[in-house]
Formats: C-alpha cells, sequence, structure tokens
C-alpha cells in the first residue's frame, strides 16, 4: 500500500495573485506546512521538497516547515553560519560542502524562487568553528531554523533559547534573535515552539525591531484551557498584532497538531487543528498591515465530521490548586481575588438541560506555573467548562451531543500588573492574552468578543496604578470549553537552571522514542 493512502493532503488556497511580491504590493503570499511526521527522514525530505514546489506553484513567496519533522533524534547537520555559509552561501551550488538535507532545501528554494524557512538539529564542534561564539572546545547540539532566499542562499539561522526539557540539547549560547529581509518589502522575525511562551525572544523580538511579520516552526503540545496550539497562536497574532505564520508538526497520538496563517486583530486567516494523521498545505494573502484584510478568507478548516477525532488533548494540572467558584444557570456576578490579581466575572448562563449537560466553573490565578523546570509567572482570569461541579473534572471537552449550556452573556473584568516597559530589553515585561477554546478546538472569531487592555503603556491608570483588562462576549455561545484572559507576567519567571542529569538525558530520549515510534507514524 502507497504512503499517499495514508496521508490526506489538503491544499487550501486563498486569494492568491499570479506573479511574486513586490515591495510596492500591499500584501504577500505565505504558505505553512501541517506535516505528519514520519519515520523515515528520506521520505520526509522528499516531501518537503514536493510541498515547496506546490506552494510556488500557487504563486507563494515564502514556505515555512515545522519543528524537528526533517532532521531529527540521532540526525544532525551543519549550519556553519558564520564560517563556510559566508563565503559560499548558496549550499545547492556547492553540494560537497554541506549535508543532504541542507542542500536538497537549497535547490528547491533556488528552483522554486521562494523562500523557505525549516528546522533541523544542528551540530557545531566548537573545534572547528570558525567565526561562531564558543565557550567551550567540544560538541554542542541545538535546535536550529535555517532560511533561504529564492536563490538557495541561506540568509538566517535561529538556535531556540528556550527549550521544552530537549535534554540531548543545548540551548542558544547567546539569546541572538532570528530576523531576515525579503525581497517583497517584508522583514520577519522567526523563532521555535517553546519560545512562544518566553518574553525573549516573542516579545522582545515584536518591540525592540518593529516588527509586524512572526513565523513559528512548532512541535506544540496542546493543553487545555489555555495553551492548545491554534488557540495560542491566534492569541499571540492578536495581542501582539502582528501576521503569524505558524507551521505545526501533526502526531496526534502524542498531542501535537495545529497551524495556521493569523492576521493580527483580523484573526486566522486560514487555520487547521486536525484530529486525524494528516499533511495540509495552507497558503494565503497576508495583508502586510495587521488586520488589514479585503476580500473572504475560510478561517478555521474543521475536521470532517465522518472522522474519529483522535487529538490526544492534556489538562493544565494546576488548575486543581487555583482558586474557583462553580457557576450556576441564571445571571451570576463571581468576584475572585488570588494576591495582586482581582477578578469580576459576570454571567448569564441558560438552564442546563438534560442530565449529561455539562457545567462551568470561574478560575483565577497569580501563581507560577512549570514547564520543563521552567517556572513562569502567570495571571489569570477565566471560565472553564467541568463534566460536573467537581474540580477534578475540568476542564471538559464535552461533545456536540452535549452542548446544553449557552452563554446568554458573559464579561470578564481583570484588575491586575499594568504594564511595565524592560528598558534593558526594549519590550515589555507583561502581556495579556484573549484566549477561548470551543469544543471544536478553535478559538473564537474575533468578531464575536470585546477585548480592551487599558495597562497598557500610555492609557491612563486606575486602582492605584493596576492595570484593568475587560474580555466580553458579543454574541451567545454554547461551545465554549475556556473563555479567559491569560497574562504572562515576564518579570516573575524564575531564571532556569541548566542542571541536567544522565537520568534527565535518558529520560528525555525515552520521551523522543515515543514521539517518533507513535502508532500513527509510518
Amino acid at each position: 500500500m502507497t504512503r499517499s493512502l495514508f496521508i490526506l493532503v489538503f491544499v487550501c488556497i486563498v486569494n492568491i495573485s499570479l506573479q511574486k511580491s513586490s515591495p510596492e504590493d500591499d500584501s504577500y503570499v505565505a504558505a505553512v506546512v501541517e506535516f505528519k511526521l514520519t519515520s523515515d527522514s528520506s521520505v520526509a525530505l522528499k516531501e518537503y521538497v514536493q510541498y515547496i514546489k506546490n506552494a510556488a506553484e500557487q504563486n507563494a513567496d515564502i514556505i515555512v516547515f515545522p519543528e524537528m519533522t526533517l532532521v531529527r533524534k540521532l540526525e544532525v547537520v551543519k549550519v556553519p553560519f558564520h564560517g563556510l555559509l559566508r563565503e559560499y552561501p548558496i549550499p545547492a551550488l556547492h553540494p560537497e560542502l554541506y549535508d543532504e538535507p541542507i542542500v536538497a532545501i537549497s535547490k528547491a528554494a533556488r528552483d522554486n524562487k521562494i523562500y523557505v524557512v525549516i528546522n533541523v538539529q544542528e551540530e557545531m564542534d566548537c573545534n572547528n568553528a570558525p567565526g561562531e561564539f564558543c565557550p567551550k572546545k567540544k560538541l554542542y547540539i541545538f535546535n536550529t531554523n535555517v532560511v533561504f532566499d529564492r536563490n538557495g542562499a541561506v540568509i538566517d539561522r535561529y538556535r531556540k533559547i528556550n527549550l521544552f526539557g530537549e535534554w540531548t540539547r543545548y540551548p542558544a549560547l547567546k539569546p541572538e534573535l532570528g530576523l531576515f529581509d525579503t525581497d517583497f518589502g517584508v522583514r520577519f522575525g522567526h523563532f521555535i515552539c517553546f519560545d512562544l511562551m518566553f518574553q525573549v525572544p516573542a516579545v522582545q523580538i515584536v518591540e525592540k525591531n518593529n516588527i509586524t511579520n512572526v513565523i513559528l516552526s512548532t512541535m506544540w503540545f496542546s493543553e487545555m484551557p489555555y495553551l492548545t496550539a491554534v488557540q495560542i497562536q491566534e492569541s499571540y497574532a492578536y495581542s501582539m498584532n502582528v501576521n503569524f505564520l505558524a507551521s505545526g508538526a501533526n502526531n496526534i497520538a502524542v498531542g501535537t497538531a495545529g497551524s495556521g496563517i493569523y492576521s493580527g486583530r483580523a484573526g486566522a486567516l486560514i487555520s487547521v487543528m486536525p484530529g486525524v494523521p494528516t499533511t495540509r498545505l495552507l497558503v494565503a494573502r497576508v495583508p502586510k498591515v495587521p488586520g488589514k484584510i479585503s476580500g473572504k478568507y475560510p478561517g478555521p478548516i474543521f475536521d470532517n465530521p465522518a472522522e474519529t477525532d483522535s487529538l490526544l488533548l492534556i489538562k493544565d494540572p494546576s488548575l486543581l490548586k487555583r482558586v474557583s467558584k462553580i457557576m450556576t444557570p441564571g445571571f451570576q456576578e463571581i468576584n475572585l481575588v488570588d494576591k495582586e490579581v482581582s477578578c469580576k466575572i459576570t454571567a448569564r448562563i441558560s438552564q442546563r438541560k438534560g442530565e449529561t449537560a455539562h457545567y462551568y466553573r470561574a478560575f483565577i490565578q497569580d501563581r507560577s506555573n512549570t514547564y520543563a523546570k521552567r517556572k513562569i509567572g502567570v495571571a489569570a482570569c477565566a471560565v472553564v467548562a467541568c463534566k460536573d461541579n467537581d474540580i477534578n473534572s475540568c476542564p471538559y471537552r464535552f461533545t456536540k451531543d452535549e452542548m446544553n449550556v449557552e452563554f446568554e452573556e458573559l464579561r470578564i473584568e481583570m484588575t491586575t500588573y499594568r504594564h511595565h516597559y524592560n528598558k534593558s530589553l526594549n519590550c515589555d515585561d507583561v502581556v495579556y492574552f484573549p484566549i477561548s477554546l470551543r469544543n471544536n478546538k478553535f478559538p473564537l472569531s474575533p468578531v464575536n468578543f470585546t477585548f480592551v487592555d487599558s495597562s497598557q503603556k500610555g492609557w491612563e491608570q486606575n486602582n492605584f496604578g493596576r492595570g484593568r483588562i475587560t474580555y466580553e462576549l458579543k454574541s451567545r455561545q454554547n461551545e465554549l470549553i475556556s473563555f479567559g484572559i491569560w497574562g504572562r507576567i515576564y518579570n516573575k519567571d524564575v531564571n532556569a537552571i541548566r542542571d541536567i542529569s544522565d537520568e534527565d538525558r535518558k529520560k528525555y530520549i525515552e520521551i523522543e522514542n515515543t514521539i517518533y515510534n507513535a502508532p500513527n507514524i509510518i
């Protein structure tokens, strides 16, 4: 049986022109790939080359691939950005000098006249690394983005700063930002997966450099209620007011899926959150001014109802420790306080219909969460669906047949930390995100809510210097798993301690084996 029978490939094309974009155009054409993991990297490389060709045929100016779907596990490539690539920047013209994946992608970019962003596992031997920063004479392994221009030249290299575990790799030896310019007048910033959670690079790259177009290569492990893939991708684009090109690895058995192209406060131009193993090419015309869209865009591409949704969605285990209160049918005002944060939640909920109808609970947080030994500062106010009135049942992804509870109105007012500009990093120490998640795995469209952040710089402060944020539904909703304000208080983060044991490395290798040997990987 051929591989094509195992992979359902969707090509979604939106408002595409018949020529490459120029600096004078008010938009450009972008492509991202939701890429199903394979067990054979040589097969993956052939598929990459084909998708580059497919995107170019649809006049895409740039295509983005996900994290760790090409060169991974024990495989490595060299990316001598400050050495050999300075003298010979086009690997396709000097194949004897570079590893096969770098040569093949360079050739595909050159043949198809398209910018390409890939992610690889990079090896650097500091015993022979001219031009590189080397604190020690040793071998380093990095999680790295590589960018090719239309001629196949390598024009940027970015090493992941914030590793999600990944104990077999090193974080970037210096926190250098990923930036590159294009011939169509757009400057891009780019970073990798878990970087999205941190001030450097996710906020700094936008605010320090006045960037309005950002790229994410990711293998995102979705977590309800705040951090499922498309949910946080769209929320980041909204809060930072940027165009966001996010390419995700598809491995539903371990909970990774979700890609999209987003334009500021206009939301998703196109996005997918598949519940089945699949590879999909998404193409859209992107306005150079985020949110300034014209014409129609498909937005979220929903799963085929005839297919079983098998995407694993894990739950935030810290939710059980948060201050909360069960919500009841009818009109109510709930006031919650946790340390420096207070929430006023005003809601009108319909009567529950039937014995299977779910419940809702209001949550507040002013505490840290821990991910991969990293403690991060979080302030949040949210309403979350639960199977019953026990907090252990939250969050709950109810089925379409269980949509028996409706919010007739819902408003969250959060009094919290105001924005603070970090002069040394040239960016904010505090950012708030409007988060929502429906039972179809997608967030609400911005047309269905209002979000006002009066804690931002230049806004009048109230409550003795506190910030005030409001988040409100504009229409009735019966699909909500979560709806809330999720804030990252970066100046409350605890710096990572790189104290990694052999046991940590062994456990991470076991995790990688689980990821790349999942039942749906062929």
